[in-house]
């Protein structure tokens, strides 16, 4: 069996080698990558951002990129990451270098490409792309309400850029001499969102937005038999991903051109949610600690389980970007057609209660955006987003905006960046704000390494986003070389 070592050289062995050969006499071979360390620290001082309070990441990332003939091109990236966070619970951990000093292999993408696949005319002509890969639809910057193929990677939590890679199938038609193009994208698994659990939970599920709100039916009763609602621990909360199954591919299609100097595009995706949403919650009636109440002489209603499941959706797209002027502008819409989701609580000899979380009544999200370089060099990007990404009913979508101001100096070594953001929620007549505030200072000494100093504070009102984002407020330290 081979240890996380030997893994790590029989992964990289082949990658160094091809490097190594230079171009081959098939075509020709790049090979690049990047080391970086990240170093967070947190400001909150609450411990539900504990993660936060210090955090040391290293990653060493590979990418290589060959043609095997003209037509073809194969491409992958690895990342080996280490973060640092000792998982030791026991004395016989401290022998194990997996517990005491985590390392993980991450596969970033992997796929083949192949370019006029049995239609290779002036008129017609087909591009074929297999494997893990990242679909990336949509024109705006980071929220794009059109893009459900790829999973959310909030690894970082205050980094919305990133997505996971799928497996996925892509066939682009080019109708003539890229005049349109078709696109149509077949995934055959649902591969989850890596979401940060702790802060969406934020010590109480039920106050979760991946949780629907208590039936106040059931809360008046609770209060009128002097009974306590215990919330669920996550040890009891399952999300299985959808079995691999026929009816559980996600396919979509999008037909894309310009016209007048703008990039348009239409679109169709039919899957499921990126997020999980609760189907079943099963309670009890306890009456001891040992049952799982807080406090002796209390009567309580605990939960044993919560389901999660991945609700069906269907989504029309349409995006585009361009500029007027010297102005540059984007926008991209998402109408959502939602599978209506309810979660059911058996309640025992209370009774069992249905609660609304998700209707099947159409809503639009949205991201418009714009960006400009003011005389004296000033970058200014600007987005108004409606609906984040846990935000899935029309009367429960945010409004958004955030401005990112951009300055560089001594022949752009050195970088200043101002960025700001605000939440407006303004369902069902009540009013609710948020703010967030962030500041880098990036340097350059020289080519291809730039360290990055910064740091990051939220506040919002009750059950607004930014509140959640709270607990994130930090400091931190990155410094990173490319090659």
């Amino acid at each position: 069996m081979l240890t996380r070592r030997a893994l790590s050289r029989s992964l990289l062995a082949p990658i160094f080698l091809i490097a190594a050969s230079g171009p081959s006499s098939a075509g020709e071979v790049e090979f690049n990558g990047f080391v970086a360390t990240e170093n967070f620290l947190g400001l909150s001082g609450d411990e539900r951002g504990r993660w936060f309070d210090f955090r040391n990441g290293n990653t060493a990332g590979f990418k290589l990129k060959a043609m095997p003939s003209d037509p073809v091109t194969v491409s992958a990236s690895l990342e080996v990451r280490n973060t640092n966070f000792s998982q030791t619970r026991l004395i016989t951990d401290l022998w194990d270098r997996d517990t005491t000093d985590p390392v993980s292999l991450r596969l970033r993408e992997a796929y083949i490409q192949v370019n006029g696949f049995i239609l290779d005319g002036y008129a017609l002509s087909l591009d074929v792309r297999a494997g893990k890969q990242i679909i990336a639809w949509g024109e705006a910057d980071s929220f794009n309400p059109t893009n459900n193929f790829d999973p959310y990677d909030l690894e970082n939590p205050l980094n919305f850029k990133e997505r996971l890679a799928n497996v996925a199938l892509k066939a682009d038609l080019n109708i003539g001499d890229d005049l349109m193009l078709l696109e149509g994208v077949v995934v055959p698994r649902h591969l989850p969102s890596l979401i940060p659990v702790d802060l969406l939970v934020r010590g109480d599920p039920l106050q979760s937005p991946l949780m629907p709100a208590i039936d106040p039916r059931l809360l008046e009763q609770l209060e009128t038999l002097g009974i306590w609602l215990v919330p669920p621990g996550l040890d009891v909360v399952a999300a299985p991903a959808p079995e691999f199954s026929a009816k559980n591919i996600a396919a979509g299609a999008r037909l894309k051109g310009s016209f007048f100097d703008f990039d348009l595009s239409l679109s169709y995706f039919r899957g499921r949610d990126l997020l999980p949403a609760p189907v079943l919650a099963r309670t009890r009636l306890a009456g001891t600690v040992a049952e799982g109440c807080p406090q002796a002489g209390t009567s309580c209603l605990v939960f044993d389980g919560v389901e999660l499941a991945y609700p069906r959706l269907q989504v029309v797209g349409f995006d585009f970007r361009g500029a007027i002027g010297k102005v540059g502008v984007w926008g991209e819409v998402g109408v959502v057609f939602p599978e209506e989701v309810a979660t059911v609580v058996e309640a025992g000899m209370l009774g069992t209660y249905r609660l609304a979380f998700i209707d099947d009544t159409p809503f639009a999200k949205w991201t418009l955006g714009a960006e400009y370089t003011f005389p004296g060099g000033v970058f200014v990007n600007a987005q108004w987003v409606h609906g984040f990404f846990a935000e899935r009913t029309g009367h429960g979508l945010h409004d958004y905006l955030f401005i990112d101001v951009k300055k560089t100096f001594l022949s752009e070594r050195l970088r200043l960046e101002l960025m700001l953001g605000g939440e407006l929620d303004a369902n069902l007549g009540r009013r609710a704000l948020g703010g967030f505030a962030g500041l880098e200072v990036g340097y350059k000494p020289y080519d291809g390494v730039e360290t990055v100093l910064g740091c990051a504070l939220a506040a919002g009102e009750e059950r607004t986003t930014f509140e959640m984002f709270e607990d994130l407020s930090q400091a931190y330290l990155k410094i990173r070389a490319d090659f």
